[in-house]
Formats: C-alpha cells, structure tokens, sequence
C-alpha cells in the first residue's frame, strides 16, 4: 500500500495549520483522523516529519522536502480534475440519491452548481429513505448516494465528508427551562420518527441500549411533512440532526437541547459505484457535495442561548 492523495492532503494542512486540532476543524474531520493519516504516512517513509516547537507543530528537515512535492502533486490533481471536468459531454446525466434531510438542504444548490463544477447541466435528483436508496445504488438506478454512516460493500466507494451533530428537537412550548436535557429524559419523550430504519431510529435505539431502557415511543411517519407537522404542534419530539430542521429552528418552531451524557454523532458520506469512481463527476462530487453542506450549516447564535443550548439566528 503506498502513499494516498488524503496522506498528502491532512500532511499540507497540518504544516499550514500548525496544529493538528486547527487542521481537524479545516479538513471537518476529527484529530483521531488526521493524526493516523500523519502516522501512516511516516510509517510509510520511514522518518519522522513533524515536531512540536513553541509555536506550534513544523515540519522537520524531511518534513519540508516532502512537504513542496506534496504541494505540487496536489495541484497537479486538481489541475487534472478541473480538465478532465471541462472535458466531460454536456448529456451526462447523473443520478444523485438523497433522503428528504438532504434534498430539503442542499437539493436546488446542487441542482444549480452542477454544470459548473460537476461538468454537466443534468444532475438527477432523487429523494427517498436512507435504506430505499442504499438497494437503488445497488442495482445501479443511482449514481450516487449521500446519508449518514452508509454501508460498506465491494461496489461502492465511499468518501467521509464531515461529522454531524443530532440534538434533542421539539416545540418551544415542550422544551422546559434547562439548557440541556437527560438522555433517560430525552428516550421518555413522545419521540417520532420519520421512516423505518432512519438514521434518527438507528441513534434513537443505539442511545436506548446505551442507557439500558426501552424508547417510551416507536412512532414512525412516512411523510416528512406530517413528521415537521408533528414536532412544530408540539405533537412530538425528535432526536435528529441540527441540518434536518434549520429552518424551523431559525423560524421559531422549533427548538433544540443538546443531551447531556451522551454524544450523538454521525458522518455524512458519500457512495459511488467502483467502477464510476475515476469518472470526472466522481472525482470532483464529494467536494462539491461538502461544500453545499457546508455552506447550508444553521449558523449558530451564542448570544441569547447558553453554552449548552443550540439555537438559530
């Protein structure tokens, strides 16, 4: 196994950063993360090739060798994709799966950005449940796939883009004086859930194991309207990622509690078929699918809510 482009990519940004921790946040994965991609890479050459210093963390001597020729490969691929991206037909059509979470989010931006860094005026957006679209991948009817911690197989390729926060979500009227709410509290509420097998059921179960009690509800809708219905009336609660429902959070609908003694995360991934990998859209649609992402995140307010409380402004 030799040396990979994400080796590369975490080792620039760690010597740009100068910390591992600041490179984490810029790369939007966790410092567990880049620091094996560092130790795997030194592993594979041989030599150490970074250091603490007072002013943070610098490469050494073969550090800052390696450091231009990583550079410099880096661009060389960008450069590659950016060309072969221009080059790609204008009928290429293809099919990105999303559950409502993610078409609701990003669904027109990607819709509107595709000719530009996809290389194709035809992005085919189809939204369904996670599981629903996991077989449609499979059987080759999508192109790609992006949802939260999806399987693994040998005919796809998956790429992590960034870690996502879930939190407790309910009305106003439910959501008491606390900045933040028990996990036994948040399991004993009236949760609903929005599809069978949904990424919010699989953390909802998983906490409940973790916790040692049964989910005091196993309501699910097949509707995600009737399911944002539900929350905003006050009809139900919800464990569910902060992306899900920004815009009733920003609109005063809903509110959310971070839940204490209990981290409740999950990574946004992208699949594509092995075979479509080295395609110019393959190359270039985990970075054009972070960035909408990224670019969509509910900004956060601090000034009216305390440390402990998420809430949108």
């Amino acid at each position: 196994m030799g040396i990979t482009l994400r080796q590369l990519e975490y080792f620039v940004a760690v010597v740009d950063a100068g910390s591992i921790t600041r490179a984490a946040e810029l790369l939007h994965v966790t410092p567990t993360a880049v620091s094996l991609q560092i130790r795997l890479l030194e592993d594979l050459v041989g030599i150490s090739l970074l250091t603490r210093h007072s002013r943070g963390i610098v490469p050494t001597k073969a550090g800052v060798d390696l450091l231009t020729q990583a550079a410099q490969i880096l661009d060389m691929v960008l450069n590659m994709e950016k060309a072969f991206m221009q080059a790609e037909p204008e009928g290429r059509t293809i099919r990105l799966g999303a559950p409502p979470a993610f078409s609701r989010l990003i669904g027109i931006e990607a819709i509107q950005g595709a000719a530009k860094w996809l290389g194709t005026p035809n992005l085919h957006l189809v939204e369904g449940w996670t599981h629903e679209l996991e077989r449609r991948l499979a059987r080759q009817e999508l192109d790609c796939l992006i949802g939260w911690d999806l399987p693994r197989s040998p005919e796809a390729h998956i790429t992590p883009l960034i870690e996502d926060q879930f939190v407790f979500a309910c009305a106003p009227s439910l959501a008491g004086d606390t900045a933040a709410i028990s996990l036994n509290e948040a399991l004993a509420s009236p949760l609903v859930f929005y599809g069978e097998n949904s990424v919010s059921w699989r953390i909802s179960q998983e906490a409940a194991r973790f916790a040692g009690v049964k989910l005091a509800s196993e309501r699910h809708v097949e509707s995600i309207a009737v399911w944002r219905n539900l929350l905003c009336r006050g009809l139900g609660t919800a464990i569910v990622s902060t992306r899900a429902i920004a815009d009733e959070c920003a609109r005063g609908e809903l509110t959310v509690r971070k839940i204490s003694g209990y981290s409740a995360k999950r990574m946004i991934e992208v699949a594509v078929h092995v075979e479509d990998r080295a395609e110019p859209w393959a190359l270039a649609i985990s970075d054009f699918l972070k960035d909408l992402v990224l670019a969509a995140q509910p900004r956060i307010s601090s000034k009216e809510a305390p440390p402990d409380v998420v809430s949108y402004g």
